[in-house]
């Protein structure tokens, strides 16, 4: 299995951290934190999708990572849709 079937699959903890986005998405460390402002500063609309913890600590939302690897489409974090009631959360 790929390591990127290996993540989809996964149940894991469903914020990474920027280190494991960057294992997944095999960019530098510096481009990781570009695109990490630069979705701050777009609103969401182009960039890697990032919760800002505080100043230096960010995590990107596993799911969105797995959409923007698979479909090249960019989240916008603060338009996704709450889970159903019951439904189940990896943790």
């Amino acid at each position: 299995m790929s390591s990127l079937e290996d993540f989809a699959e996964s149940e894991e903890h469903p914020l990474l951290t920027m280190r494991e986005a960057i294992e997944i998405l095999r960019i530098g460390r510096s481009l990781s934190y570009q695109l990490a402002h630069e979705y701050l500063k777009s609103g969401g609309t182009s960039g890697l999708p990032v919760i800002r913890l505080s100043k230096e600590c960010y995590r990107v939302p596993r799911w969105a990572l797995m959409e923007l690897v698979t479909t090249g489409r960019v989240v916008r974090l603060c338009d996704a849709e709450a889970p159903d009631e019951g439904a189940h959360v990896a943790r």
